[in-house]
């Protein structure tokens, strides 16, 4: 106990030993002060403004944090922030341009904020505190991101973790750089990914793992595992049938041993097995004490599957990608985890954390998606990034049925939250205005396919109707004419001026790769503990 005590105080030491403030960054707090109610005046969405050493060291770097201090304004007086000491980076891959500087000052990029102590930022997650927040950058139509995870909250209702979000404005030393979309960081922690964690060097396999559906995995080498999915060819929802792609899954949180990695590869492995064969050969497997395959008892496959797999957390996901149709379902940004230690909260493999919905909301809106084989003008593109897990259980009438009530009992909350959100971009005119001059256009373009998604989704998934034969995938004849409904511009109380900051002269690169944006520091409790092992943390990423 003493040690403990004697530990924490030496680590409080250190924290204030190295906390930033104005004063250590060279910054006039006076002026910061007086340009921040400047800024305030003219924003509408809550503020974030980054400063750094002598306001005016540039944040460049994915690998290497920069000194900072973070002030929140323009909200709550109770959300306010003031010189909260933090270093921030740039994340992300394709999004921050692989770390290429002339790129990066020259665009918009995703940014991660990492407090020197646990902050609640914008009263999300229902205030909990939390060490590391991250900045997603802002589409031309602003909602991507957000709307998903607006439809992701409330199919998860609070049993299963997704992160909060809110729009923000950003400043760096005082220099306007965009909207972005604030988010929490995806992490082992109580109150997100909740899975135990070990002590450093412990060789046991009875710890948490917290796995990712990954395309970068060859920069965590030692730490991935490949899974063959049975070399199997089926068929899928739509009829189409054709032969499972490899992927590999990055494991995120610590391991220390390789029996470890051997462990949680076999294991996954193995769940996928049960799955497979249940549905496709009537075969019905399960674990013994050891996690070997053997033969059960069960007489069905959702009993089967049920004994190994969360199914509930399954049905979630899958819905949730179903609506939106994100491409990435089967190659980046897709986690799973499970733990097998004695107090362990989740017991069986679990789908969670779902994130990065920039390759959503395309093609057609009248068709499976998530449930089906990837399309194959994309799979010739950028390679089949099918997920094979959801093509095995969306034909299932079981999992069918569970995905339908799932949906009938949040139908109605997720299409109020368009509404709600429509509601909110208009309130903030102005300031979403400043991504284009076109943005509500593009807004109301991605509402126009959610909502003939939805309409599609109230179709196809109906408590009590089988998943076949799959709905018509023809839009509808439209037999009646309705008057196209006015609206209003919203009265605009402030009017925004911005510093745009000088930028080098090189073109603006969109980038036509898919951007997992998968950066993850997986353990959120070590930080408290071993601070001075950040290190050795951030090659974790």
């Amino acid at each position: 106990m003493k040690s403990l005590l004697f530990t924490t105080l030496i680590l409080l030491l250190i924290n204030l030993i190295n906390a930033h403030s104005y004063e250590s960054l060279g910054i006039d707090a006076v002026q910061k002060k007086e340009t921040e109610k400047i800024i305030e005046d003219e924003s509408q969405f809550p503020v974030i403004n980054i400063s750094t050493k002598d306001n005016s060291e540039l944040i460049i770097s994915r690998e290497n944090y920069t000194d900072s201090v973070v002030d929140v304004f323009n909200i709550e007086d109770k959300y306010r922030l003031k010189e909260r000491s933090a270093s921030v980076k740039l994340r992300g891959n394709s999004s921050s341009f692989y770390g290429d500087v002339k790129k990066v000052l020259a665009n918009q990029v995703p940014y991660r904020i990492k407090f020197d102590k646990k902050t609640n930022l914008l009263g999300l997650h229902d205030g909990e505190k939390f060490k590391n927040w991250v900045l997603l950058k802002i589409d031309g139509d602003v909602i991507r991101n957000d709307v998903a995870i607006r439809m992701g909250k409330v199919i998860f209702d609070k049993k299963y973790f997704i992160t909060d979000s809110h729009f923000v404005k950003l400043y760096i030393n005082d220099v306007f750089k965009g909207i972005y979309l604030l988010t929490e960081h995806n992490e082992i922690d109580e109150k997100k990914v909740n899975i135990s964690q070990p002590e450093k060097n412990y060789n046991g396999t009875d710890i948490g793992y917290y796995l990712e559906l990954d395309n970068y995995f060859y920069e965590n080498p030692g730490k991935y595992i490949s899974l063959d999915y049975e070399k199997a060819t089926v068929k899928d929802i739509r009829g189409e049938e054709r032969k499972f792609v490899p992927a590999e899954y990055t494991i995120k949180n610590d391991i220390y041993c390789e029996e470890q990695l051997y462990f949680i590869g076999n294991y996954t492995k193995n769940v996928f097995n049960i799955i497979y064969q249940a549905i496709e050969n009537g075969e019905y497997k399960t674990f013994d004490e050891d996690y070997n395959l053997v033969n059960s008892t069960f007489t069905s496959v959702e009993e089967t599957i049920s004994a190994v797999f969360d199914v509930e957390s399954a049905v979630n996901t899958y819905l949730l990608y179903e609506i939106i149709h994100d491409y990435d379902v089967g190659e980046g940004s897709f986690f799973f985890a499970v733990d097998f230690s004695e107090n362990s909260k989740i017991k069986k493999l679990q789908m969670v954390s779902p994130w990065d919905f920039n390759w959503a909301y395309s093609d057609s809106p009248r068709r499976y998606w998530a449930g089906a084989f990837c399309d194959t003008a994309f799979a010739k593109k950028y390679g089949d990034r099918t997920n094979p897990w959801f093509v095995l259980l969306a034909k299932n009438d079981w999992f069918h049925e569970l995905v339908s009530k799932k949906w009938e009992g949040f139908s109605t909350a997720i299409r109020a939250q368009l509404v709600e959100e429509n509601a909110y971009l208009y309130q903030n005119y102005n300031d979403v205005l400043l991504v284009g001059k076109s943005v509500f256009k593009g807004v109301d373009n991605l509402y126009t396919w959610i909502n003939k998604r939805l309409d599609w989704i109230d179709e196809a998934f109906v408590p009590g109707k089988s998943a076949l034969p799959v709905p018509d995938e023809k839009d509808p004849v439209v037999t009646t004419t309705t008057k196209p409904v006015e609206t209003t511009q919203p009265v605009v109380t402030k009017t925004t001026t911005v510093i745009i900051e000088p930028t080098i002269d090189v073109e603006t690169t969109e980038s036509t790769e898919i951007d997992s944006d998968d950066e993850q520091e997986v353990t959120a409790e070590a930080e408290e503990e071993q601070d001075s092992d950040s290190e050795e943390e951030e090659e974790q990423e």
